[in-house]
């Protein structure tokens, strides 16, 4: 046998590091939540690698592995340990065969109570025979805290380790006399070992035998589950491909009825143009009938012209007779003498009266030049004025106009740079109003304090740090805005200093620096120093100008304090004089000696100063824009004064002004002789004689001048009939090429589409009437009126109903086939191989995979089942054959099974045990069992197949959902257990009276109850105990006997030491009376300030005798 001899603990829960020696029977007792169940819990998790503490006992309690090293305490995330810690459990064995100790131990180091373990942060330990608990350095003498995982070695002998559960579980196993853990009593000890013996939350002897008799299904329902997927997977493409299928028909219909739209165009657009190419073809014979009407006309006008011509030479040999008698006269002759030099004075006048125009056009321009240079202020005597010039003083207007020029040139420069300046000053204030209305300031000094500003912020920002610079007067506030002016007067430029915080002012320092003159009058405050100087603002006087300020930064109010404390308020100029240093509103200020009056400061303090700076702004702006208007308007009045001047003195205006006066006398005498000349003439013509000839040489050429007209009328008809007539050539011309254009269209068009020139004369005809009423033109008005509606209708359908079909389609399905009538034969083509070849495949495939699920499912569910019930069958025999052996009291106790009496489990348990439910092996398949099959059967199959794929499909959604599977829990149908009905036949072995559990349970005590459980416990170790020769015999009862009386605790402990069971039993102090007196060690578990301690149990005085069941407290561990 191997017994458990000793047990340390070392920073588990409440435990910091005790030990304390196990017996066969060894009790220990504690009130409630004092930490008892914990040491069941570290002996569990130290040979079983459990970590699931809750198993049964206690479900509620919520203990885990870190919070027992991390001693969890009651309240939320309360923890004695909270940071890194070692925990250590050691178990001391004596094997009675080899008669030596041995030891096994686990280490666990967690860096805290919310990390999650890794793989390397649990160790066990398992020494070599001979090794005790003393022998290993569970603390580290040099520190007295738990040794580091290197240290961890006894100083003789060898200590085996591993960080792996599994294989810790095997080595154990073997070293308990178990065997393998992976051995079919392996597994049974870590099933049975690590429940929880509480049994207070078993709520009926089904539950029970769940938990400490019949193993859980071990059904493998991943392969089955991956069958269901791939069935899901398989519906899910078959009713994809169908739904693709679905669309491509559509797409394919849509596309035949586009097509027949086209069709009913593309006709339409053939008859359109035969009859526009039988239209066209008659407009040439049209047009050749005109040209032979004019070329009738033509001729006609040809033969007119001629007579014209003719009538037209004979009227000018008359009037060149009738001019030739009229001046071979002598009073002819004289009159033509007459005329020519009428002709010559004409010819002076006019250029007397040029020059004459010239001269006065200069005297204007100078009287326009005086105009001018008196409205710039530079006025000449009007005795220079042209209207009052004379030559004698026209150098005296020229020495004038030259003393002008210098002083008339810097007015007009001045005026002009007067103008830009007033722009840039507009343009600079608008900037200003622009960036002041957007909530940001344009400080003086060209923006100096912004540029520093932001410059520091960049160094703060480079080197990680946070971008706080602020400018003085931005932190700042005035209380009584009656004394904003005084403040602002009296910070001066100090306002536009740079405050970062302390911690930040070496970086702001070096940013500043690296400024060097471009900083201006801008300062970096030193913040250090000024909160070293430690000044606090309650002691600022309240009459001091400090008093009127506020800020939210203390670093701001203290430097503010430091240059406006000294500065006394006073409300009248006549307390001045009474402080060292005072000021008034006004912006009286007062210094030691001396008087001042401060400048009226631009407002930069407070959200007011802006919206007052906003309207300052604006006013300003008015009142540049009224200066330029003026500036403007001078500059233009001095610029046309300028022009003029330089026109004038650069050109010959003043040396043609001195030719005026000779020119108006040249004008003059000119005009008095045309007059004498004109007046002879008029005389000459009075002569009779001359004027009958005369009026003959007058009438010939009304003659000739009649005869002209006609030749150029008969001519201009002419010419208008050879336009026409090539006007109607061209048309002609125009006709044959439009026609055979027309033509070529439709031979063209019906190359194309040959089909479908039939149907298109067929429309032609149509549309033309009965017997060809409606004229070719109309018929292709008609038609071509008509293509557009076909052609819109085609179009919308294609846009509206094909074209988003194909779109929808190839975006869902990732394709590129073009849209509309193009790519209809492609979306044709993957229609039919999908219906004609990839459907079929799918479906057979979906058939194929359903028979492949349910032969997995008889393979590994159904048979399994039946495999499962017939062990369960066997295991209770065999534990049946323990029980006869072990009497308690009077009774011995036997488990009986049978068939479910629920109808529908009772019809299912024969289909899992029918001889149809056979082992099927590899090769084995529904194909080759179907020929055999009974239907009855098959059916009922596929119903239970069904209600176990339920728990298929919610194993599924667990994964996916991101549950652990093995937390969802399996209905009864998957469960072999649930087709079975449990008892336990209670056999007196004095009377010989045979009761069913089921039964006298309603009727009894829970002590009566609860005996056969704790029976069937020490049986169901024994099945595993006996197997070896030499092994652990180890019984662990969590609030044990809690519902039983003394009389049957006794013989349940005379039954453990008959069975040579070594158990360690917990419980509250309430049945210690009952348990103690046979027990070999009694410990009590108390707590000693915020730690817990075993010690010996005394009793101090004897118990009250017990006369009823006391009531059991929930206990939460």
């Amino acid at each position: 046998m191997i017994e458990l001899k000793r047990l340390r603990l070392i920073n588990w829960h409440n435990f910091e590091n005790v030990t304390f020696d196990c017996a066969r029977l060894t009790y220990m007792i504690g009130v409630n939540a004092v930490g008892k169940t914990t040491i069941l819990d570290a002996i569990r998790y130290c040979l079983t690698t459990n970590r699931n503490f809750n198993a049964l006992g206690n479900k509620k309690s919520g203990r885990t592995l870190q919070g027992s090293v991390h001693a969890k305490q009651r309240g939320e995330n309360a923890y004695r340990r909270p940071g890194r810690t070692v925990a250590y459990i050691g178990a001391e064995f004596w094997d009675t065969a080899k008669r030596v100790p041995f030891v096994i131990a686990v280490r666990v180091e967690s860096e805290g109570p919310m990390q999650e373990l890794h793989p390397g942060d649990q160790t066990w330990y398992l020494s070599e025979d001979g090794c005790t608990l003393e022998q290993l350095p569970f603390i580290d003498p040099r520190t007295g805290a738990p040794s580091a995982k290197e240290d961890f070695k006894p100083a003789t002998g060898r200590l085996s380790y591993t960080r792996s559960p599994s294989e810790a579980r095997d080595r154990i196993c073997r070293a308990l006399g178990i065997g393998r853990a992976s051995s079919p009593l392996g597994k049974k000890f870590n099933e049975v070992f690590q429940m929880g013996t509480s049994m207070d939350e078993i709520p009926n002897f089904r539950e029970f035998l769940y938990q400490y008799i019949l193993p859980q299904p071990e059904l493998d329902l991943d392969a089955l589950q991956g069958d269901r997927v791939e069935l899901e997977n398989l519906h899910a493409v078959l009713a994809e491909a169908q739904t693709r299928a679905a669309a491509l028909e559509t797409i394919v219909n849509d596309g035949r009825e586009a097509a027949e739209k086209e069709t009913a165009a593309l006709v339409n657009r053939g008859a359109a143009l035969l009859a526009c190419a039988a239209a066209d073809a008659g407009e040439d014979a049209t047009w050749q009938g005109h040209l032979e009407a004019g070329n009738r006309q033509l001729e006609t006008l040809n033969a007119q012209y001629e007579a014209a011509k003719n009538a037209e030479a004979e009227a000018r040999r008359a009037y060149l007779a009738a001019h030739s008698a009229a001046s071979a006269s002598g009073e002819g002759a004289a009159l033509d003498v007459m005329t020519e030099e009428l002709a010559r004075k004409k010819s002076a006048l006019d250029a007397a009266a040029r020059r004459a125009a010239g001269a006065e056009a200069a005297a204007n321009k100078v009287t326009a030049l005086l105009q001018s240079l008196g409205r710039s202020g530079f006025a000449i005597g009007k005795d220079l004025w042209p209207e009052a010039l004379r030559a004698e003083t026209l150098p005296g207007l020229t020495d004038a106009l030259s003393g002008v020029e210098k002083p008339l040139e810097e007015q007009y420069f001045a005026a002009r740079q007067a103008v830009a300046d007033l722009l840039r000053e507009q343009g600079a204030k608008r900037a200003e109003l622009d960036t002041v209305s957007g909530g940001k300031w344009v400080y003086p000094h060209g923006d100096a304090a912004t540029r520093v500003r932001d410059a520091v912020n960049a160094e703060l920002q480079s080197r990680g740090m946070t971008p706080d610079a602020k400018i003085f007067c931005e932190l700042l506030a005035v209380e009584d805005e009656s004394w904003q002016d005084c403040v602002e007067a009296c910070l001066g430029d100090r306002r536009f200093d740079i405050l970062v915080p302390p911690a930040h002012y070496a970086a702001a320092k070096s940013a500043f620096v690296a400024l060097k003159e471009k900083v201006g009058p801008i300062s970096l405050l030193d913040t250090p120093g000024i909160r070293k100087a430690n000044r606090r603002t309650d002691k600022i006087a309240p009459d001091s100008l400090a008093a009127q300020v506020t800020s939210e930064n203390p670093l701001a109010a203290q430097y503010a304090e430091t240059i406006l404390g000294r500065i006394v308020c006073c409300d009248t100029p006549d307390t001045l004089e009474q402080y060292p240093d005072s000021a008034t509103r006004d912006l009286l200020r007062h210094h030691p000696f001396r008087l001042e009056r401060l400048r009226a400061p631009q407002r930069y303090i407070g959200l007011d100063a802006r919206r007052t700076r906003t309207e300052a702004l604006t006013a300003e702006l008015e009142a540049l824009a009224e200066r330029r208007r003026a500036a403007e308007q001078t500059e233009k009045t001095l610029k046309a004064a300028y022009d003029q001047y330089q026109n004038a003195l650069r050109g010959k205006t003043l040396e043609e002004l001195g030719a005026l006066w000779d020119s108006r006398a040249a004008l003059t005498a000119a005009r008095q002789a045309y007059t004498a000349q004109e007046q002879q003439l008029a005389d000459c013509r009075e002569n009779p004689m001359l004027q009958q000839l005369y009026k003959e040489e007058e009438a010939r050429e009304k003659a000739w001048d009649a005869a002209r007209a006609a030749v150029e009328q008969v001519g201009g008809d002419i010419r208008v009939c050879q336009k026409q007539l090539a006007s109607c050539e061209a048309e002609r011309k125009k006709a044959v090429e439009t026609a055979q254009t027309s033509a070529d269209a439709a031979n063209a068009f019906f190359a194309k589409y040959p089909l479908l020139e039939p149907l298109a004369r067929e429309r032609w005809a149509a549309l033309s009437g009965p017997d060809k009423a409606k004229p070719d033109r109309a018929v292709a008005q008609a038609a071509e009126k008509a293509q557009t509606k076909l052609d819109e209708a085609l179009q919308l359908y294609l846009t509206g109903t094909l074209e988003p079909a194909q779109k929808a389609y190839n975006e869902r399905y990732v394709c590129d086939y073009p849209l509309g009538l193009a790519g209809v034969e492609q979306y044709r083509a993957q229609y039919e191989s999908l219906v004609r070849i990839d459907l079929e495949r799918y479906a057979a495939r979906l058939e194929q995979a359903q028979k492949d699920c349910k032969d997995r499912f008889r393979k590994d569910i159904l048979f399994r089942m039946k495999d499962d019930i017939f062990n369960a069958r066997r295991q209770f025999r065999e534990l049946n054959k323990v029980m006869e052996q072990l009497t308690y009291g009077e009774e011995v106790y036997r488990f009986e099974l049978e068939p479910s009496r629920d109808p529908q489990l009772a019809a299912f348990y024969q289909v899992i045990v029918d001889k149809g439910n056979q082992q099927m092996t590899d090769s084995d398949s529904l194909d080759n069992i179907a020929a055999t099959a009974d239907p009855v059967y098959e059916r009922q199959v596929d119903e239970l197949m069904e209600k176990i794929m339920a728990d298929v499909d919610e194993n599924t959604r667990a994964r996916q959902e991101g549950r652990r599977p093995e937390g969802v829990t399996l209905s009864d149908y998957v469960d072999y257990r649930t087709y079975l009905d449990y008892d336990i036949k209670v056999t007196n072995t004095v009377s010989g009276q045979q009761a069913y559990l089921s039964r006298v349970s309603r009727d009894s005590s829970g002590g009566e109850n609860q005996a056969p459980f704790y029976v069937a416990i020490c049986a169901s170790l024994l099945q595993i105990y006996q197997k070896s020769e030499n092994s652990i015999r180890l019984v662990l009862l969590d609030e044990a006997f809690s519902k039983m009386t003394s009389d049957r605790i006794r013989p349940m402990m005379e039954l453990f030491r008959r069975l040579q069971l070594q158990v360690l039993l917990i419980s509250t102090v309430e049945k210690s009376t009952a348990i103690q007196p046979y027990c070999d060690i009694t410990y009590s578990i108390v707590r000693h300030g915020d730690a817990n301690a075993i010690a010996p149990f005394y009793r101090l005085t004897p118990p009250a005798p017990e006369t009823e069941e006391p009531q059991k407290e929930n206990e939460d561990e």
